[in-house]
């Protein structure tokens, strides 16, 4: 690790990381590789949690193998039925992967960069060797995570990345935020296990984001995808206050999906107070339906990127 680095301190998310530059600060935990907390100019850009104590709903950390569900943790890749683990058991699926309670190696930690690094070691469920890098880099945008993953063993592994950022504006709630999502479909889900169904148009029902407007006390708790992507070939989502102050997620084409939930918890402290916006590889259910997986050979590497950045009044 560099002498330039910034504290690092030890916490029931294991070690802490500091990174400052260009403005930003932000708060690294390593278990889950993940960002606990990112401010721009003293206002935060995040939902933070204190790392002292667990980590609230997945705030922050990397989902992978899978992003979401694989339903009823039950799948079929190479001419095998393959059954993880239940990691939610009241809907009874197996949930956002398998490396949010890792605890991550510090490969670097410099004043604006931190190098995380975990292997998916081969399991049941699971019967793949992946190795997972992460770079998180303070950027005069915000923060970059630059996401890198490559097999290690003999077969084609399945696979997906996300990521679980819970943005905020100013204000308490995501109902006093207006939402842009240039996204032309969304997955509709049944009932209470949230089962995925049919990819439907947005145009014309209330899940429709294409023009900003208020998220006022609309639930969503769906996966997007027809992105439009910006002049610079990226996919952007933001949130902002009526000043127009709020946070914005930049992606890549690696990830054609996003998830967003309004956070809707019992607990005061989390009920819609941040707007979980998630880039995915693939859709919720991908490792049962085939859509958008990726097939990973022998030595070869997956990666993505996404930044999360202020926006600004014009």
């Amino acid at each position: 690790m560099d002498g330039q680095a910034m504290p690092q301190q030890d916490t029931a998310n294991g070690t802490v990381l500091t990174l400052r530059a260009h403005g930003f600060t932000a708060q690294l935990a390593t278990v889950g590789a993940t960002l606990v907390s990112l401010d721009y100019g003293g206002r935060p850009l995040v939902r933070a949690f204190d790392p002292h104590g667990a980590r609230p709903v997945f705030s922050g950390a990397i989902l992978a193998p899978w992003p979401n569900r694989v339903i009823d943790g039950a799948y079929h890749w190479e001419g095998q039925e393959l059954q993880l683990p239940i990691t939610e058991p009241e809907r009874g699926h197996a949930l956002h992967g398998m490396v949010a309670d890792t605890a991550f190696e510090i490969a670097e930690h410099r004043a604006d960069f931190a190098q995380l690094r975990t292997v998916i070691e081969p399991s049941a469920g699971y019967p793949y060797e992946v190795q997972l890098v992460i770079d998180y880099r303070l950027e005069a945008g915000g923060l970059r995570t630059f996401a890198a993953a490559t097999n290690l063993g003999e077969g084609t592994a399945l696979f997906g990345w996300g990521s679980h950022a819970y943005l905020v504006a100013p204000g308490k709630k995501a109902d006093e935020w207006t939402f842009t999502l240039p996204a032309g479909k969304v997955q509709l889900t049944d009932g209470a296990r949230l089962l995925p169904k049919e990819v439907v148009e947005v145009s014309g029902t209330e899940l429709d984001f294409r023009t900003p407007k208020p998220i006022g006390d609309l639930f969503i708790d769906h996966a997007y995808t027809g992105l439009a992507a910006g002049a610079d070939g990226l996919f952007s989502a933001s949130i902002t206050d009526t000043k127009g102050l709020g946070s914005q997620i930049t992606w890549d084409e690696a990830c054609p999906w996003v998830q967003i939930h309004t956070a809707d918890r019992d607990d005061p402290a989390l009920d819609r107070t941040g707007l979980a916006i998630e880039p995915m590889t693939c859709p919720p259910g991908g490792f049962n339906s085939g859509q958008d997986v990726i097939a990973l050979a022998p030595g070869a590497s997956h990666e993505a990127s996404w930044l999360i950045g202020p926006v600004q009044p014009r």
